[in-house]
Parts: C-alpha cells; structure tokens; sequence
C-alpha cells in the first residue's frame, strides 16, 4: 500500500526495495530541508569553517571524528526541528496558538542545547591542540583530514542536490514579513 501524498517507484525500479525506498525518502526531506531552512543553509557554512580549521590544525583522528559526530548531531537536531515544525503546523492549520507555539519553542530549544555542545566540542579542540601550529600542507594526521573531507563533501552534495518541489507547502505570510 502506498503512503498518501507519494508516488511510488515504478515494480522494476531499484528503489521499489524497502530500504532503498526507505534512505530515498530521507534523502527527499533532508534535501527539502537543506534548501529551505535559512539555519541549515547556515549550518552548512558552520561546517565549513570547521573543516577548513581542522585542514590547518590537523587534529587527530580522534578528534576528527567526534566533531564530525557532533556536527552531524546538529544538522540532526535541525531536521528534528523542521520536521516538528511543519507537523505542528499543519496540525494547527497554520494558525497561531499557544500550545503549538510552545512546542516550536521547546523544539528550538533543543537544537540550541545539541548547538551549545558542539561550541563546547570545538572548544575542547582548539584548547586540546594548543599551542596552535598550521599543518595545512603536511601529512599530518592525512586520515582526519580525509574524513572532515569527506564528510564536507556528503553534505555540500545535500545542500547543492537540485530539489524538485512535489509539493508546495504555502505557509501564509504574516502581516510586515518579507518574501
């Protein structure tokens, strides 16, 4: 049986197998998400700024790897957010109320606690490789670097992967807002 709203893969398709149907959805709201929401956009240069710090510092595999850990647990957070954010909307009819109010703010908040512990991680990481040397053009550490790398490319890929609206969600304007 089909899922409302959503046109499935034609029976020969690869993607009519449940797990590939299953990481092709997601990658449908992640994509969604990423073009969408002005904090993932963001997030997005955050990243970047990360790894151009971890190219310079080359810290270790270690480290490496639960800052890129940490990094995905914001993006995470985010898409957690969105999703909360367009149920709760829908289920109020795009209307304000008190109660849908309240949980897009504790949603919100969550992602600040999951934000404020990545500062807390980036922290650790310019304090733990004190005192500060540039190992940009050296072999240092290659397998960090090539991870960071990595993981910047997957999620430029995201962000950049064309999106193709199958449906339109229309928020309505309030009074004063921007385009």
């Amino acid at each position: 049986m089909k899922e409302a709203g959503r046109r499935g893969p034609a029976r020969n398709d690869p993607r009519s197998q449940p797990f590939v149907r299953a990481v092709t959805y997601g990658l449908n709201g992640v994509v969604y998400a990423f073009h969408t929401e002005k904090n993932l956009k963001r997030d997005v240069w955050l990243f970047t700024c990360l790894a151009a710090v971890e190219w310079c510092l080359r810290p270790s595999l270690t480290q490496a790897a639960i800052t890129v850990f940490v990094s995905m647990c914001v993006f995470a957070a985010e898409l957690f957010n969105t999703a909360i954010e367009l149920a709760v909307d829908v289920a109020s009819e795009w209307r304000d109320h008190p109660v849908a109010g309240m949980a897009k703010d504790v949603a919100s908040g969550a992602v600040t606690f999951v934000a404020l512990g990545a500062l807390a991680v980036a922290a650790w990481l310019l304090a733990s490789n004190w005192p500060w040397h540039l190992w940009l053009w050296s072999r240092r550490n290659l397998g960090a670097s090539a991870l960071v790398t990595a993981w910047l490319a997957a999620v430029w890929t995201v962000r950049l992967w064309p999106y193709r609206e199958e449906i339109e969600i229309k928020r309505p304007r309030r009074e004063g807002e921007a385009k």
